[in-house]
């Protein structure tokens, strides 16, 4: 009888080792299941940074190796719109001419990418089909003032000239002075004078005027005028000798 007794103690478990373990269920749920896909992220991620710096290396080396050519179709690109432009015939024609020469000359295989690149950093600043804008507002000023007012607004159109010609303004001053005098179609953007100018307007224009010759530090005073093919030859000359700015 003790001998069976003794077995079914043997054969029943004790209470330590029938209850179960309270934490069992927190320690497997807390065990490490590793990075996961975290570390295949970061390698993507890092795989196309690279792969977006290259790309932006070559296509830049393409470009810089590019220049003249994107410079002869940013020319052809400038002839219409300076047909189309307020320019005094004879002017026009003399920008066209050498526009084309231009755009031929550096069509050659063998022109430098740093001399184009040079010739646009200066051509794209000259405000050419602006210049023309200049000489309506001019001719609206001297049919329509008199005495010194007339000679106020003269003095400073020829002043935004001479700025121009000095390379101390550029073309978005001159925009800037024509701002009130100009209609932009908001659906093409292009651009073109009213053609109802009125006083108060030119007025504007004036002002506007004055103070960009003070600002470039131009002397209170009428200069000789200056065509605009004058001004392209001096910008396309000064590209070749001393490149752009």
């Amino acid at each position: 009888m003790s001998d069976n007794s003794n077995d079914l103690e043997k054969a029943q478990p004790s209470d330590e080792e029938a209850s179960p373990d309270p934490t069992g269920e927190a320690t497997t749920g807390d065990q490490d299941e590793g990075p996961g896909c975290f570390p295949a992220v970061v390698a993507g991620t890092l795989l196309m940074g690279m792969v977006a710096a290259i790309l932006c290396g070559v296509t830049t080396w393409i470009l810089f190796n590019k220049r003249a050519e994107i410079a002869v179709r940013t020319l052809e690109g400038f002839v219409p719109m300076i047909e189309q432009s307020l320019l005094e015939p004879e002017d026009k024609e003399k920008v066209i001419d050498q526009f084309e020469s231009l755009i031929k000359e550096m069509s050659a295989p063998d022109y430098p990418p740093a001399a184009a690149s040079a010739v646009m950093q200066r051509l794209v600043r000259l405000p050419i089909p602006h210049w023309g804008e200049l000489d309506a507002v001019q001719s609206y000023i001297e049919k329509n003032y008199e005495g010194d007012e007339k000679e106020t607004g003269l003095t400073q159109l020829s002043r935004v000239r001479k700025a121009v010609q000095m390379s101390q303004a550029t073309v978005f001053d001159v925009v800037d002075v024509l701002e009130p005098v100009v209609v932009i179609d908001n659906a093409t953007g292009s651009r073109s004078l009213k053609s109802n100018m009125t006083r108060e307007q030119v007025d504007d224009v004036i002002d506007r005027a004055r103070l960009l010759a003070e600002r470039c530090g131009i002397e209170d005073k009428r200069f000789p005028r200056v065509d605009m093919s004058t001004i392209l030859r001096q910008e396309i000359k000064a590209a070749k000798t001393e490149g752009g700015f």
